[in-house]
């Protein structure tokens, strides 16, 4: 990664080490201690009953996705596409669990953040 600190780039660094603050922290901690997040999950996806089990390995694997999302953001690999599959996982969190409450607006915020860095990166791209 070219790391040349003009006042465009250097708020796009910050941007992507917010982000990556949130998402490893949020990583890490849905792997080292699932219980405290299952209850984000609902107990029915469509028709079908989600057992305490299955729950736990959910929030265990979406752990390590948020952990590569941050360590994307920090390296700089793959960015591009892993800031769009962070939006994608940021609006489903909104719309399938947390809802249009106080924390669901605010992954709604931070889904169209990661988003911004999505579109700045596929701009910078030489076709």
């Amino acid at each position: 990664m070219n790391f040349k600190f003009s006042k465009e780039n250097l708020g796009i660094y910050i941007l992507r080490f917010g982000l990556a603050i949130v998402f490893l922290y949020f990583g890490i901690s849905q792997i080292l201690d699932q219980s405290r997040w299952i209850y984000l999950i609902p107990d029915r996806f469509f028709m079908f009953y989600i057992h305490e089990v299955l729950k736990s390995k959910l929030v265990f694997v979406n752990g390590i996705f948020d952990t590569i999302i941050a360590l994307s953001l920090i390296s700089g690999f793959f960015i591009n596409i892993f800031s769009l599959l962070g939006f994608v996982h940021l609006l489903s969190i909104t719309v399938f669990s947390l809802g249009f409450e106080p924390s669901g607006i605010r992954d709604l915020g931070l889904a169209f953040a990661i988003l911004s860095l999505f579109f700045y990166v596929v701009s910078k791209i030489k076709i």
